[in-house]
């Protein structure tokens, strides 16, 4: 998705120079796969996608080594552009990455987890860089600063839906299907969305899946447990019309972007990430 948004963004204002935002679109897509390979050590995962976790099946030194090389392939594509502001983007979008990884690490454990706090993470984890791909995609294009900055609000507003999609799956989905066993934050003390509405006080269940939420360690029970007082309550529809309203404003903001078979496909793109099960 990262790729195809800022290739669909500079495409959708007219931009001709096609080998400088391949180039690009790779540099994203590799520094993604990097922080995938780093962030499933720092989880403790056993699964990425529905295949063996890359320190799992190499081992903790190998997928670090990994994980590296695919951030100095990244910049080093990014890096190549001439224009400072392209490379400060992909760098800014980086920092966020790594800064939210770090505050999340933090909120590990703490059931009354701020809401701000928890955007803060998820933009920067995920919203945020693909902000940077839909602007550095315009940028390169020769879109207008209007155009620019509306391509990015979209980028934002995707990043924020599909994070938030993310954390229903993880309550609602399943192994086949997502990739990975339901209740991974749950287990690893990391607040998602549904989980922090249904902890808030007013739901029967809520003292208890803060409890278990709070523990160190948790029983498969436990946490089945949890994500069966989660899935009866309003949690996960509300989750759901948050990330709604994110894919909302996303779509208005390229109100100002010219009619084109690219602002289409933009559009199709934000209706299937409220629609997606994996």
């Amino acid at each position: 998705m990262r790729p195809g948004i800022a290739l669909l963004s500079f495409h959708s204002v007219g931009g001709k120079e096609k080998e400088k935002i391949i180039k690009l679109a790779a540099a994203f897509e590799l520094i993604h796969s990097a922080t995938l390979v780093h962030d499933d050590i720092n989880d403790g995962a056993d699964t990425r996608r529905g295949t063996v976790a890359t320190y799992r099946k190499y081992g903790l030194q190998q997928a670090l080594i990994a994980g590296d090389f695919l951030f100095v392939q990244g910049f080093r594509l990014g890096g190549a552009m001439e224009t400072q502001a392209i490379v400060e983007m992909v760098a800014d979008a980086c920092s966020a990455m790594a800064e939210s990884e770090i505050l999340q690490i933090e909120m590990e454990r703490r059931s009354e987890t701020p809401l701000d706090t928890y955007m803060s993470i998820i933009g920067g984890k995920t919203a945020k860089p693909i902000e940077a791909g839909a602007r550095v995609g315009a940028f390169i294009g020769g879109g207008t600063v209007d155009e620019i900055e509306a391509l990015g609000r979209f980028g934002l507003g995707i990043g924020y839906a599909f994070q938030i999609v993310d954390d229903i799956l993880d309550v609602t989905g399943e192994l086949t299907s997502v990739g990975k066993p339901p209740g991974m934050d749950v287990l690893d003390s990391k607040a998602n969305l549904p989980l922090m509405i249904a902890m808030q006080g007013r739901y029967p269940g809520s003292s208890r899946i803060s409890e278990v939420f709070e523990k160190d360690v948790k029983t498969s029970a436990e946490i089945e447990e949890v994500l069966d007082l989660v899935r009866a309550t309003d949690a996960v529809v509300l989750a759901r019309e948050h990330a709604r309203k994110f894919r909302d404003d996303a779509v208005k903001a390229l109100d100002i972007i010219p009619s084109s078979p690219y602002k289409d496909s933009l559009i199709a793109l934000a209706g299937t990430v409220l629609e997606r099960t994996n």
